[in-house]
């Protein structure tokens, strides 16, 4: 019943903070990719993958108090609260997941732009195109992040894959 809630504090846990709404999107995109089970389907929107699921899950969190959302100029900014590290450790009983931590890490670490290539290349390659294709589509897609194509193609494969 929880699932997706507590994957995400799990998340957010281990991110100690996440800038931007579309940096989060692709973040759970991409773990999604490695096997992490969010039960959020994503669809191809104007910045790659997107889950008005998981948009509406981030929402309910915020309202019940366990997640911090912290508007700014530059977006918004999210981080788990008291009150929901609370309730990770209450459901810690009833579910055996973990998310990769490593890769949390590593992911978080990444502007919002080149995570948006690599999570688009991701969806394409999940839309049975083949890596050449994906990368022709994605570069289609996203011209204006073509500076970054082979370096998140690199990624995706070292990183995702």
């Amino acid at each position: 019943m929880f699932d997706s809630t507590y994957l995400l504090l799990k998340l957010f846990n281990q991110a100690d903070l996440i800038q931007g709404r579309k940096k989060l999107q692709k973040m759970v995109h991409l773990l999604s990719s490695t096997g992490t089970n969010f039960p959020f389907k994503f669809q191809y929107h104007h910045y790659g993958p997107y889950s008005a699921e998981l948009q509406q899950e981030i929402d309910f969190m915020v309202s019940y108090g366990m997640l911090d959302e912290i508007k700014s100029s530059y977006g918004y900014t999210y981080q788990v609260t008291d009150r929901g590290r609370e309730f990770m450790n209450q459901l810690d009983s009833q579910y055996n997941e973990n998310v990769n931590q490593d890769l949390v890490g590593s992911l978080n670490q990444q502007s919002s732009q080149f995570l948006e290539m690599v999570s688009t290349y991701a969806f394409l390659l999940d839309s049975n195109y083949d890596s050449e294709g994906a990368k022709k589509k994605a570069l289609e897609l996203k011209p204006h992040l073509e500076w970054c194509i082979d370096d998140a193609i690199n990624y995706y494969h070292q990183m995702i894959s």
